[in-house]
């Protein structure tokens, strides 16, 4: 019986697929991001004027 390296196998893994499909993509988008910068921003703009 020959012992066979499964990274040789034509077909992968489907959990593998999913963990590399997911990983290209971010999980946190970059304009959220920006817009929870923003936010923040306005929101110490808003309390810098208050104060």
């Amino acid at each position: 019986m020959p012992v066979t390296d499964p990274r040789e196998d034509d077909t992968p893994d489907p959990r593998e697929r999913d963990l590399s499909r997911r990983s290209q993509n971010p999980s946190v988008g970059v304009w959220v991001v920006l817009a929870l910068l923003l936010i923040a921003a306005a929101g110490v703009y808003v309390l810098s004027a208050i104060l």
